[in-house]
């Protein structure tokens, strides 16, 4: 019984990531463009592994500050605020959505 509670469990936080990523994501076409976004996404992807490898476990606001800073960077004044706070967001849940299902989490591994 709590292995089938788990699962269910465990599939509806998969369709709420998706369902939120594909919301960001439509949400940043409709406002940057689809090659535009699909850029910025890519370059939001590699700089939030490469500060989750540089942080490692934790450090959620210190880690989020500096892909920020990272991100400013790279595309300049082309994106606001809440654009690379979406990005981020999507990026996250992306890299822990594919963490979950190779069954590499630190989460996933506490249930």
């Amino acid at each position: 019984m709590k292995d089938l509670i788990m699962t269910i469990l465990t599939a509806g936080l998969q369709l709420v990531i998706l369902a939120t990523l594909g919301y960001v994501i439509n949400y940043l076409y409709s406002k940057i463009g689809t090659e535009k976004t699909k850029r910025y996404f890519d370059i939001a992807k590699m700089i939030v592994r490469g500060v989750e490898q540089e942080f490692g476990v934790g450090n959620g606001a210190d880690k989020k500050a500096e892909a920020v800073n990272l991100i400013k960077k790279i595309v300049g004044n082309k994106l606001t605020d809440e654009e690379i706070d979406k990005l981020i967001e999507a990026a996250v849940f992306e890299m822990n959505y594919v963490l979950n299902l190779k069954g590499l989490s630190t989460t996933s591994k506490k249930v």
